[in-house]
């Protein structure tokens, strides 16, 4: 009867168990180098790529650890035991052809810069989230929460073969919304409420903090010659028609008026509670002055 740490084919047993000790105190240790390469990064730069680095050095100090183990410990020849896998290897290669895409879509995320830490996205096709926003990136997945808090981990293969919308932190969006009015109101003075309400709500450019406009001045200081235009906004006198709202006639159909409303907002995040309370505001004047809607 063999010894108990007698050969396992051609691994002894004490070598496996050393082999599998080792790999998990490295885990372990890894991922905490890891935790606090990115604490301290965070507390020197403000970028939302702070844990990018950490995961590199993580996934080397792993990769190292388990090939000096296979080789010095387990004493695998890896050219050889990759030689031998032969069929079984091309059917290990097909059953995690997945897992290989997302690793690889991983490897662009994080280096890439596609999506980065507190990023705004919506991801469309199957499955297709709403507006998240993005809380960890691994090598095989990320994490995403939804608005109501909800946490969806998407594999990375996701944002590369889908449809993707990016809204980066600190950014400006246009968004639109519609309004149906009778065709019996003044319509000039129906505009006129509309653009009123708009153009005075705080969370609506151009009335931008100054806190934010000193951001944005600093996000749109390297953009193109052709859209240097855009920096008159953030000049001690700018011109306020380049992001006033805009109403707009879009549809008249019978006695019914369709107006589309363009508005430019710094959050993106709490874009329906904005244009839920533009649209209270709209219908108390439109109450008051005794407007029908359509």
């Amino acid at each position: 009867m063999s010894d108990p740490i007698s050969l396992l084919g051609n691994v002894s047993f004490t070598n496996l168990v050393i082999f599998i000790i080792i790999f998990a105190v490295a885990s372990l240790f890894t991922n905490l180098l890891s935790i606090v390469i990115s604490n301290l990064i965070k507390t020197k730069i403000n970028n939302p790529r702070y844990k990018v680095p950490g995961k590199l050095v993580q996934y080397f100090l792993m990769f190292a650890v388990t090939y000096h183990g296979l080789k010095y410990i387990l004493g695998f020849e890896l050219n050889t035991l990759l030689a031998t896998l032969g069929i079984f290897g091309i059917a290990v290669a097909f059953a995690t052809q997945q897992t290989i895409q997302n690793f690889i879509a991983g490897i662009f995320i994080l280096g890439g810069g596609i999506i980065k830490l507190d990023d705004w996205v919506e991801i469309s096709g199957l499955p297709s989230t709403g507006l998240s926003q993005v809380k960890d990136i691994s090598l095989t997945r990320t994490t995403l929460r939804e608005e109501n808090g909800r946490l969806i981990f998407v594999p990375n293969s996701i944002f590369i073969n889908s449809k993707l919308v990016k809204y980066s932190g600190g950014d400006f969006f246009k968004v639109s919304f519609s309004l149906k009015v009778s065709g019996d109101n003044d319509l000039e003075k129906v505009r006129k409420i509309v653009f009123d309400i708009c153009n005075k709500n705080e969370k609506i450019l151009p009335n931008i903090p100054v806190k934010e406009k000193s951001i944005l001045r600093k996000l749109l200081a390297n953009i193109p010659v052709e859209n240097k235009d855009l920096l008159s906004f953030l000049k001690k006198r700018f011109d306020p028609n380049k992001f006033e709202p805009v109403v707009l006639i879009g549809d008249i159909n019978e006695n019914k008026i369709t107006l589309n409303v363009w508005i430019w907002l710094w959050e993106i995040e709490n874009k329906d509670k904005i244009i839920s309370s533009i649209l209270g505001d709209i219908l108390k004047e439109f109450s008051k002055n005794k407007i029908k809607l359509g």
